[in-house]
This record gives structure tokens, sequence and C-alpha cells, in this order.
């Protein structure tokens, strides 16, 4: 009787200890963004739950007060934790969730440049920043190529604003390498 309940006592923490190290999200991904220039690594930090930072160059434009066209090349930064909220619902329709493709529920913090790295036209503030909560969508396919729409409302901040907004983030482009 004694060894009976060792033995199972020793396979139940067995199988506790597998099922709670199974990671459905990669331990991490970095990626090369094309649609805005870039780089993102995305780390797993949980069964579902990511860190993603991104370094982009974010081009803009417009026309002075002549009317002339101006164009100017900022950098910006991005930080956003990811909580995937349907991978058990795609895993049982057997579908893909290799490279974190599933929907996801963020808190986003972006913060770019007034002045241009290149070119003449300026910004405002000399920086902007924003934080939201969004609702995202990420597919990865077989051959590397991702795309990544996310949005949602947030608060704009400059050195002397605070507003309410909207925010949109669109990114394709391809993961480099896989850390499993």
């Amino acid at each position: 009787m004694k060894k009976n309940l060792l033995r199972a006592l020793f396979m139940s923490a067995i199988c506790s200890t597998s099922a709670q190290s199974s990671k459905n999200v990669e331990k991490g991904l970095l990626k090369v963004n094309a649609f805005i220039p870039g780089i993102s690594y995305e780390l797993g930090v949980g069964n579902t739950s990511t860190f993603n930072f991104d370094a982009l160059l974010i081009p803009g434009g417009g026309t002075n007060f002549n009317e002339d066209p101006e164009f100017g090349l900022f950098y910006g930064f991005q930080a956003e934790y990811r909580y995937f909220t349907n991978f058990n619902r795609r895993l049982s329709k057997m579908k893909n969730i290799e490279g974190n493709s599933g929907n996801y529920i963020a808190l986003n913090n972006q913060i770019y440049s007034g002045t241009p790295l290149i070119g003449d036209y300026y910004l405002n503030h000399s920086y902007n920043h924003i934080v939201a909560m969004t609702y995202g969508i990420q597919r990865t396919r077989s051959k590397g190529f991702y795309w990544n729409v996310s949005f949602g409302p947030g608060v704009f901040i400059t050195e002397s604003d605070l507003n309410a907004s909207l925010m949109l983030d669109l990114k394709l482009g391809w993961v480099v390498k896989k850390i499993r």
C-alpha cells in the first residue's frame, strides 16, 4: 500500500511538471519588418504570454509654409506585453500556432522622435509617446513570412500635450530566427 501511494505521488509529480513546462509560445523570435523598416524580438515569458520589442525607422512627410514637399526619417521604439487568447482553440481546430500565430490582447508602449535622422521634415514635438491597450492578430507562415495587425484605444503624450488616441499598428516581414 505504501509503495503504491509513493508510486502514485511520484507519477503525479512527473505529469504535473511536464504539463507545466509545455509552452505554446516560442522562447524567442527575431523578426525583420519590411512595411515599416525595423527589427523585432519577441520573447516568450509564459505559456501564452510574450514581450515584444521593436526598433523602427518611420518615414514621414508633408509640406512647409511654401507648400514645398518635405521628408523625414524618424527612429522609434516599441515594447508590448502580449497575452495570446486563442491558442487552445487553434490547436483544437488543428491550426498552426508556430511562430506565435494567434490573437492577443496587449499593453503597447511606443515612443518616437520628433527630430528626423534624415531629412528636413520636423514634427511639432521633440518626442511622441503612445500607450494603448490593443487587440491584435499575428500569423506566421511556414516559410517565415509573418503579418501582424493591432488596434485599440490609447493615450498620446508629448512634452506639452496629453490626448486620447486610437492606435493602429501594421507589420509585414520575416522571422529570421526562432529560439525553441
